[in-house]
């Protein structure tokens, strides 16, 4: 059985237009412009960033795609129901979860495999990938498309729940929106269901800005301005603007800007409204968290769940934190 299946929002009532439009003008709006990295993951941005994640000096997928073939064996154990489900938070391409897909089938485990994402393409990509490889195996493979909240809302199956939520996607969320989100999926999740989920790990700055400063973060990055003139006709030239990501000591995170080479006003016709940028001034585009250990579990223990035990890579850039509700 491969399905996709298009997830009608529970909590907002607004539709993905209205919700893009209201972050853009809410973020454009600010005196320290800011948009939220989440905007950028239409389909061409999704094709983008799958390129960013094959980039060598990309850190975390290497990291993490050396930890899950390494480790497949006891992610497998975790297992203690005869059936489960696989659920995977922010999917994507799906890549590194085929290398646990694999490993199950081989072993004869029974599994349902339910990968979740805000980009319709990547999940009607990855599904059709599936059944290309799987079609003549047990696998069942439903695609949900839409928030990650209504779409375990709409997993109504019984039996034990392994949950995935890897790269870097919590890396993404300020502290308070981190721990806001942890704490409504320990309490959405079942007593003893199992989370996996991945952390870059703090490391030499100058790593981190190798990793983030690759001509394909500025492609990535000026993407969303594109994005901005076909959705809500604008009129940015991404030839006005620059990008560069830098490692921030205050807040052990990388943030990404794009920087406004000189003075100019943009119009947004969807908004009605013009907005002005001055030489140099910025819109932050990413941010990403860099954790300690310590850090982590704390984070883990403050929203309902406690660390098993911690996959690393060979080179700790990275690990894989498995938690219990």
């Amino acid at each position: 059985m491969f399905n996709t299946k298009k997830l009608k929002s529970k909590k907002y009532l607004a539709s993905q237009e209205e919700q893009f439009s209201k972050a853009i003008d809410n973020g454009l709006s600010l005196n320290k412009k800011t948009l939220p990295s989440w905007l950028i993951f239409d389909n061409k941005g999704s094709e983008i960033f799958k390129k960013i994640t094959a980039l060598s000096s990309y850190l975390p997928a290497a990291s993490e795609f050396e930890i899950i073939q390494n480790h497949k064996e006891y992610i497998s154990q975790l297992i203690s129901s005869d059936k489960f489900n696989l659920i995977e938070l922010g999917s994507g391409d799906g890549r590194k979860t085929q290398i646990l897909i694999e490993h199950f089938l081989n072993k004869k485990i029974d599994f349902h495999y339910f990968p979740i994402d805000i980009s319709g393409g990547a999940i009607v990509n990855l599904v059709k990938l599936l059944e290309d490889r799987h079609s003549n195996t047990s696998l069942k493979v439903t695609g949900l498309t839409g928030d990650y909240f209504d779409g375990l809302d709409a997993i109504t199956q019984k039996g034990q729940n392994l949950i995935l939520f890897l790269g870097v996607s919590l890396n993404n969320m300020d502290l308070d929106m981190a721990n806001s989100f942890l704490k409504r999926l320990s309490q959405t999740l079942k007593s003893g269901d199992s989370l996996l989920i991945g952390f870059d790990l703090m490391k030499d700055p100058k790593l981190l800005y190798s990793a983030y400063n690759n001509p394909l973060f500025e492609k990535f990055n000026l993407h969303l301005l594109d994005r901005i003139n076909q959705e809500l006709g604008a009129n940015f030239n991404k030839n006005y603007f620059t990008q560069q990501g830098h490692f921030n000591p205050l807040t052990n995170s990388v943030e990404s800007y794009l920087y406004s080479i000189h003075n100019q006003t943009v119009h947004i016709k969807s908004l009605k409204k013009d907005f002005h940028f001055k030489a140099w001034e910025t819109i932050q585009t990413e941010q990403s968290f860099k954790y300690t250990l310590e850090e982590i579990e704390v984070l883990a223990i403050k929203n309902g769940f406690k660390v098993v035990t911690n996959l690393f890579d060979s080179r700790k850039y990275f690990v894989d934190s498995i938690w219990k509700v």
